[in-house]
Formats: C-alpha cells, sequence, structure tokens
C-alpha cells in the first residue's frame, strides 16, 4: 500500500509528481480575519518609535485586511522597522505589501527576543493573532521588553472528523505541519493528549513547529531546509527516494 502523507495545514498541498505517495489534504485548522484596534490606537503606540514584529503569513494577511478596512497604505507606519518570523512571513510581506523586513538567523520567537536583546529595542509593536504563544509573551515579559498586542486574526483548532476517519497510524506515513496551530489541531481531532505514541511521521515546517512537536512530546522526523511548502515536499520526496534505496 502505498505511503499516505496528511497535509494538515490550511493551503492545500503542492501537485508532486511522484507515484510514490498518496496525498490528503487534512485541515486541522482554520483562520477568521478580525480585528479592533482603530489607527488613532495603533498611532499613538508608533510614537514611542517600536519594532514592528510580524509573527507569521497570516498575520501578513490580517495587517493588509486591516489596512485595507480603513483605506490605508504602509506608510500609515512611516519609518517603523519591520521585523518578520521566518523567511515565510519575510517573502509574504514583500510579495503582499511590497515591504522589505529583517528575520533573525534563529528564524523563531526565541531568536526574535534573543535579537532585540542583542539590538537594545525594548518596545515592539506585535502584529499576531488574538491569542499569541505563550511561552513568547513570557519570553518578552522575562526580557524586559514592553509590547502593544496587536492582533489581526484568530486561528481555530478544528477537530476534523474526515481526517479521524480517514487516518491511518503507520510508520510509512507522514503527518505535515505547517504551524504549530496544526498540532493541536492533529490532536484534537484524533483525541489524543500528546504526539508521543504516534507511529506516522511527524514532518514539520520550521524551527517554530519543531518546537510546537516536541513540547507536544513528538517527535520531529524531518524539518524543511527552507520554509516554503514545495520545497518541504521535494524534500519528503526524496528523502524517501533514499530511504528506499538503503
Amino acid at each position: 500500500m502505498k505511503p499516505i502523507i496528511y497535509h494538515t495545514g490550511i493551503t492545500s498541498p503542492p501537485e508532486i509528481h511522484s507515484s510514490q505517495f498518496e496525498v490528503l489534504h487534512t485541515p486541522t485548522i482554520s483562520v477568521e480575519f478580525n480585528n479592533h484596534h482603530t489607527p488613532q490606537d495603533i498611532s499613538e503606540f508608533l510614537k514611542s518609535k517600536p519594532v514592528a514584529i510580524i509573527m507569521s503569513k497570516n498575520a501578513v494577511s490580517g495587517l493588509k485586511n486591516w489596512l485595507g478596512k480603513y483605506n490605508l497604505a504602509m506608510d500609515f507606519f512611516g519609518v517603523t522597522p519591520f521585523w518578520t518570523v521566518g523567511e515565510r512571513t519575510h517573502q509574504h510581506l514583500l510579495d503582499e505589501l511590497r515591504l522589505e523586513s529583517w528575520h533573525p538567523e534563529l528564524m523563531t520567537g526565541e531568536g526574535i527576543i534573543q535579537s532585540l536583546v542583542e539590538k537594545h529595542h525594548s518596545r515592539i509593536l506585535l502584529i499576531s493573532a488574538h491569542e499569541p504563544r505563550q511561552s513568547f509573551i513570557e519570553g518578552l515579559n522575562s526580557a524586559g521588553i514592553h509590547f502593544f498586542h496587536f492582533p489581526v486574526y484568530t486561528t481555530r483548532i478544528l477537530s476534523n472528523p474526515e481526517f479521524a476517519d480517514q487516518f491511518n497510524d503507520h510508520e510509512n506515513n507522514i503527518l505535515v505541519c505547517t504551524s504549530p496551530s496544526t498540532t493541536d489541531g492533529i490532536m484534537k481531532s484524533l483525541s489524543i493528549p500528546g504526539l508521543a505514541d504516534l507511529k506516522t511521521k511527524l514532518v514539520s515546517i520550521g524551527p517554530t513547529t519543531s518546537s510546537a512537536i516536541r513540547e507536544r512530546n513528538g517527535v520531529v522526523y524531518h524539518e524543511s531546509r527552507k520554509q516554503k511548502i514545495s520545497s518541504l515536499y521535494s524534500e519528503i520526496i526524496k528523502l524517501e527516494f533514499c530511504h528506499e534505496q538503503s
């Protein structure tokens, strides 16, 4: 029987030209773009000259939605420097809002905090989901970094009955996790307390997602070298082909 790749992210998986696998799109999260801050709220905080930090691709899309709602352009933020968590977010910001950003070498929340401390930045505009990762917030507080939370979207953890019905926990199968939230969705959909007992291989899009897998007692079989879905699937195909040949 052909190995199955379960793709748990919102966006459909890329079309792969390989007869090695069956790919099933089984999303375990959904996203709603919503916000409650006015331009006045944000402009008041911008006077303190913070660094604006965008935590994810969804935060980029949520920011674009907010700008459209108030008929604003990116020049609203003036000379505020923008940082992003990861290459995917960096590229999405460039594609969607034509804005260059900086991202730390360690492409995680921890990497952001480390870089803020090293560069002596103590105030940030945090553009993220309504519920950012608690460990990140605790890290900011511990480092003495003041943040204004600017939430622009909500992540919903799904209990996906189709995924639960289709899932076959086998060592040849692969679960592709595209964000930390997808790991929670896997657990909710499969009604399991953690990832420790899964035989299916866990593949991660990047360092932040890998950390989430380990926090839930899972083992990361492979982490994408580039934070791009297409690259991740190319790596999976090569990895499994080499595995078959050995």
